[in-house]
């Protein structure tokens, strides 16, 4: 065998001797590289920055801390699933236009994934994301990065929306359970002490007349709160409902319900129905009219919203004084005392009651803040169009291509060497422990 150790003469001499091998390889791969560099079409890199500002809205069912600190994660947590998920990918191609072509599944689904690979996402800081898109057209990568961030975020509220909807009808129907349990405990406490009305003093009695008007006046509200729950779900409908059969009756049903501005609706849709008669729905005076009704709508969304806000308080106030009234009586009734086990009943599910409308409220808030938490999310760095073409990097690759060139060529070498039996230096031939007779010059002395 050859020894291992070479001095710096040989290793030249062996370069000099092997330079074609080394430079050939070199020269073909970086050609080819450097074809290959200048025949990659262009590729054009558009970027937009969300920040993401602190979610202060209040969750009844965790701390003020822990809400701020859970929201904000939850959204940096699910980036890359809303981003990647194949529902916006899908509505992303849409928009660009990109699934004209395709006629079977498996050409869509290859569409998805291309375009999920146009896609970068990266996380910057703890609030803040940004979202890149790769494209050969930098027009269209400047509108795929625009409309990936304008996806997630109308995603995300979508998605945040949903879930404080149905905190609110959560605790609508707690609310309602111990709202009935509540006033079932305080019929059977209110009956036993009129069953001691003969008896009581006459300010008691009073204290009765007061009770039976309040429930009235509480059984009256009842009536209103119910009929405006079932509008505003009927206007929550709307706009998407316009041009359905079920949204034109619910409209004919809106104009004639006890609610604000229904006879502003009752014109409007006289006019809206005359119109559609004599013209088409893309008529510009027919969509004018459908813009005045939607806004209209919106109109009485928020009335009927206000007015539940105050009816449900009113509510609230009368039922505090129907049980600041029944406990007068029962402080009063010092010789007749209620049932145990009834009256402990009533104050549990006062206690219950009580604690379950604050958490309702809380829930509410949650809810309207939620509709207006588009103003959360700041793009702190829009997408613009690119100039400059950031793929292929043509340089890299053929820098690549010839350090390549050079390691291929630097393995032949050394393969080349290995395998070359020629004795050339007295301890080639040393290795088989033959002794050297003389020696003959290689021409250069």
């Amino acid at each position: 065998m050859r020894s291992a150790q070479f001095t710096l003469r040989e290793v030249i001499a062996l370069f000099r001797r092997r330079k074609k091998l080394l430079i050939i390889p070199s020269v073909i791969i970086t050609i080819l590289c450097g074809i290959g560099a200048y025949l990659l079409p262009n590729k054009y890199e558009s970027s937009t920055t969300i920040l993401v500002q602190r979610d202060e809205i209040l969750n009844p069912l965790i701390s003020y801390e822990m809400a701020v600190t859970m929201a904000s994660e939850d959204r940096l947590r699910t980036f890359n699933e809303i981003i990647y998920s194949r529902t916006i990918l899908q509505q992303l191609i849409d928009s660009l236009g990109l699934g004209a072509s395709t006629r079977t599944e498996a050409q869509r689904q290859a569409l998805v994934d291309a375009v999920g690979h146009n896609i970068t996402t990266e996380r910057r800081g703890s609030d803040s994301f940004r979202i890149t898109y790769l494209d050969s057209d930098p027009a269209r990568a400047q509108r795929a990065a625009a409309l990936m961030a304008n996806l997630f975020i109308g995603t995300t509220l979508h998605v945040e929306g949903q879930r404080n909807e149905q905190a609110v009808q959560f605790f609508e129907k707690k609310l309602e359970e111990l709202r009935q349990k509540f006033e079932v405990s305080q019929k059977e406490v209110l009956s036993l002490l009129q069953q001691r009305i003969s008896t009581a003093p006459t300010e008691n009695r009073t204290l009765y007349v007061q009770i039976e008007n309040i429930e009235k006046q509480i059984n009256d509200i009842d009536s209103r709160l119910k009929v405006y729950q079932l509008e505003l779900a009927v206007l929550r409908r709307f706009p998407d409902a316009l041009h359905t059969e079920e949204g034109k009756q619910s409209l004919y049903d809106l104009q004639r319900a006890e609610i604000p501005f229904a006879a502003d609706l009752r014109g409007l849709l006289a006019k809206y129905d005359d119109f559609l008669r004599r013209y088409t729905p893309k008529y510009p005076e027919v969509e004018k009219l459908e813009k005045q009704m939607l806004n209209l709508l919106e109109r009485m969304r928020n009335a009927v919203e206000s007015e539940l806000a105050k009816q449900q308080p009113q509510r609230w106030d009368l039922e505090k004084q129907r049980a600041q009234l029944l406990d007068e009586i029962k402080q009063s009734s010092v010789n007749q005392r209620v049932d145990e086990d009834k009256e402990s009943d009533y104050g549990i599910y006062r206690k219950l009651y009580d604690e379950m409308k604050v958490k309702l409220e809380q829930a509410r808030t949650s809810r309207d803040l939620g509709s207006k938490g588009a103003n959360q999310f700041i793009i702190i760095d829009p997408a613009l169009v690119p100039t400059v073409p950031s793929k292929p990097h043509r340089l890299q690759i053929v820098l690549g291509g010839l350090g390549l060139g050079l390691f291929m060529g630097f393995l032949t070498v050394m393969l080349k060497e290995l395998l070359d039996t020629t004795i050339r230096l007295p301890r080639d031939i040393e290795v088989y422990q033959k002794p050297v007779i003389a020696f003959i010059t290689d021409g250069e002395e």
